[in-house]
């Protein structure tokens, strides 16, 4: 039990700095963060299973030649432009700017920045299932939250996984973001 909790405190996470904080709901200044990513189709629950595997043989070095980059946290899901296609993406670990991450030999896997922003994040537990009924119900009070305060949404929601798959319900780290502007 210990190490479900513990293993994803010791992984980096992106930096950001609390601006208001209103129970589970935060509004944040986040730092730059450098993305790896992978496009790929299907409803929310599978996707994010079919891009893992790309991301994990990118950073693991076994589609790319070089040294293995560390895991960090969260995992980051979002939809993209294209109907029932999802982005999967591995934050990089600070030490790497564009110039210096490693050239991936999959040319699924793609580089791309989220650059300085602000963001409002609801923090949940749980498990995230096949229905999306959880993230979906969190993502729904997140976007009300914003509707009643002068903030503009201006990106798509992003579904954050902090814990691995065989981690408990009740010791998950999950969140749904989106940038915003005031």
């Amino acid at each position: 039990m210990a190490a479900w909790y513990l293993v994803p405190k010791f992984l980096e996470t992106p930096s950001y700095k609390v601006v208001e904080k209103d129970g589970n709901i935060e509004v944040r200044s986040y730092e730059s963060i450098l993305l790896q990513s992978v496009k790929v189709s299907g409803d929310q629950y599978k996707s994010l299973r079919l891009g893992f595997r790309p991301l994990v043989n990118y950073i693991g070095a076994k589609a790319r030649e070089g040294e293995k980059i560390s895991m960090t946290a969260p995992v980051i899901q979002s939809l993209s432009d294209t109907n029932n296609e999802w982005i999967v993406s591995f934050s990089m670990p600070s030490k790497y700017n564009k110039k210096t991450l490693p050239e991936p030999n999959n040319k699924q896997v793609y580089s791309e920045e989220i650059k300085a922003t602000m963001a409002a994040v609801i923090r949940f537990s749980g498990k995230t299932d096949r229905s999306g009924f959880l993230i979906k119900e969190k993502e729904k009070i997140l976007l009300a939250w914003l509707k009643n305060r002068d903030f503009n949404i201006i990106s798509k929601s992003k579904y954050l996984f902090y814990n691995d798959p065989s981690t408990p319900g009740f010791l998950r780290r999950n969140e749904v973001m989106v940038i915003i502007s005031d």
